[in-house]
């Protein structure tokens, strides 16, 4: 989560794809929250490897629908 939503979901993976779902809820109230406070259902789907991934989804919050994107990159290795 962050500091005003929190994820819940499953993705699986093979061959440098993903695919999966995210209900987004909020838990504390934003000024101005994207989604209008509205539970969120997200499927997205993308490629994957070990330093990154594109993310590319859905999001439905009441009778509105938003498309994402997003692309992630490992920064950091713990």
């Amino acid at each position: 989560g962050d500091a005003f939503f929190y994820y819940l979901g499953s993705y699986s993976s093979a061959d440098n794809r993903w695919r999966g779902e995210i209900v987004n809820q909020e838990h504390t109230a934003a000024r101005d929250a994207i989604f209008g406070g509205y539970e969120v259902g997200i499927g997205f789907s993308g490629s994957c490897e070990a330093n990154g991934a594109i993310w590319e989804a859905t999001a439905l919050a009441g009778k509105r629908s938003f498309r994402l994107a997003a692309e992630m990159k490992l920064l950091h290795r713990i």
